[in-house]
């Protein structure tokens, strides 16, 4: 199926895919706090769900759209594990790479585009976590533990052996659970790409930034959590490995019995 695509149409979806990630998901944290003014908290419990929400959704959605294209990682932690444990060729991981890091940033150009420079002064959505409360070792662990279980879960419902046509779904259900529980602490970027691009177009507008925190916190402990979560999933569950194990599961056969479609169509 992977053959159907070329490699540069693969690409465009993973920075599609990954450009609307940050739009929708950073995109909410913007909005809530713009909605926000000067309430104390600036963002409430019920704030933290629906933003966790925003991001599950967005997920949801383009692992059903883009999934039978690229796989859908729209996550370098994801593609890195996928690659270290022969479910999607090395030679790929670079041009994917490339892909989620620029999708990630016209992402947050477009959330700059949509809030103006009220997106800048309210920090973009960017992942960061407050040093003051929260110890480097704790943040570290909990981007690395997150981006573990999300993992995990993937490999978890897209094995041949899982419910089909559930990916989607419990990828994004995934997401939000993890959210309500790193968010507080990290802002769970989960996601290497992802903190990049709103960091990034924090400074092209004069935001604040954190590029200090971006390699030890949000960059490092996810290509970790991921390929040890991935290698656990292997040791324990022993699937049968298939190349671009997303793709598998989003899509399936013809009940005409023609070629495979879509799980979910326009």
């Amino acid at each position: 199926m992977e053959d159907s695509y070329s490699l540069p149409q693969r690409v465009a979806a993973e920075g599609l895919g990954t450009a609307l990630l940050v739009l929708v998901g950073p995109g909410s944290v913007v909005a809530t706090l713009a909605l926000a003014g000067n309430a104390v908290p600036a963002i409430t419990g019920a704030d933290l769900l629906g933003i966790s929400f925003a991001f599950g959704l967005i997920i949801t959605a383009m692992v059903y759209a883009l999934g039978k294209v690229s796989g859908c990682h729209i996550n370098p932690a994801v593609t890195f594990a996928l690659a270290l444990t022969k479910r999607h060729p090395w030679r790929e991981v670079p041009p994917y790479w490339v892909g989620q890091v620029l999708g990630a940033s016209i992402g947050a150009l477009a959330i700059w585009a949509v809030f103006a420079h009220t997106g800048i002064k309210l920090g973009m959505g960017q992942a960061s976590f407050n040093e003051h409360t929260t110890a480097w070792g704790q943040a570290i662990f909990a981007e690395a533990i997150g981006t573990a279980i999300l993992m995990f879960a993937i490999l978890g419902i897209v094995d041949a052996r899982s419910p089909g046509d559930l990916a989607g779904i419990v990828i994004g259900g995934v997401v939000i659970a993890i959210i309500m529980i790193v968010g507080p602490i990290t802002g769970a970027s989960l996601n290497p790409a992802r903190a990049f691009g709103p960091e990034f177009v924090s400074a092209l507008g004069g935001g604040v930034t954190h590029w200090d925190q971006l390699v030890p916190v949000y960059i490092l402990p996810g290509l970790v959590g991921s390929g040890v979560a991935a290698v656990a999933y292997d040791f324990i569950a022993k699937p049968r490995i298939v190349a671009e194990p997303v793709l598998e599961a989003v899509t399936h056969p013809d009940p005409a019995g023609g070629a495979r479609q879509p799980a979910a169509t326009v």
